[in-house]
């Protein structure tokens, strides 16, 4: 009588059949293989300048403040920092930010050590002015070298224009945030945020004036990008209203 043979398979080559046929049906018959890591996102940057904008003031440092005390130059500095910031990116500048909360407080050293260590373009520092005289109120931008002078003109001409107040004119002011930079920078004084009529502005629950002039700095940048040496400087030597150390 002939004895059918028996093929004993080892214990450890049926456990890994079975772990074979299970895996293959998980994945529908894909072979298995090790998922590499996801490559990582990389911003990119349509425009080559690039933009350090500085928020003046900040954290213990209130700045100018309206002549109820109700609102201070350092949440306005932000709020129109960040539309600008916005704005410039969405249109493929690369921006740098000195801060972006009102927590930290820094001094100018702080700001114009941080936009030269990013190497940018050029360096827009962000504020507001204030009188103890309400009726006063005018735009102004400030430069300390002769590179700032074309910047300072190009965005104090388009704040002033949109947001329809005087043009003082630019003016030189011996501040380190100009003095040291090492890019083209200049303050902007976009308005008086003692004037009553800015106030009333500033004091309604969506405050556009702020939205205004974001959008006239970014005007002011795209027209200095385009060509640098079209603004024709017109230096105001009178007196500057400027109540602020910095």
């Amino acid at each position: 009588m002939n004895s059918k043979r028996r093929v004993r398979f080892p214990v450890i080559t049926v456990i890994v059949v079975v772990a074979f046929i299970l895996i293959t049906a998980h994945t529908g018959g894909a072979s298995t293989q090790t998922d590499a890591k996801a490559a990582p996102t990389v911003t990119t940057y349509s425009k080559s300048q690039s933009v350090c904008l500085d928020p003046g003031h900040g954290g213990s440092d209130p700045g100018a403040l309206s002549n109820d005390g109700t609102i201070n130059e350092r949440d306005i500095n932000l709020k129109v920092a960040l539309q600008v910031q916005t704005s410039l990116q969405n249109s493929g500048y690369r921006v740098f930010m000195t801060r972006t909360t009102n927590d930290p407080t820094m001094n100018n050293n702080d700001r114009w050590g941080y936009c030269n260590s990013r190497h940018a373009t050029i360096m827009v520092s962000i504020h507001h002015n204030d009188f103890s005289d309400d009726s006063v109120d005018y735009a102004t931008a400030l430069f300390y070298k002769d590179s700032d002078q074309a910047l300072a003109t190009s965005i104090l001409n388009a704040t002033s224009s949109q947001l329809g107040i005087p043009n003082d004119g630019i003016a030189q002011f011996e501040d380190s945030v100009l003095s040291k930079s090492t890019m083209p920078s200049t303050v902007s004084e976009g308005f008086f945020i003692t004037n009553s009529s800015e106030f009333s502005q500033l004091s309604s629950p969506n405050p556009s004036r702020l939205t205004i002039e974001a959008k006239a700095i970014v005007s002011g940048i795209e027209t200095y990008f385009a060509d640098p040496k079209a603004a024709q400087s017109a230096v105001n030597s009178n007196p500057q209203v400027l109540e602020r150390d910095d």
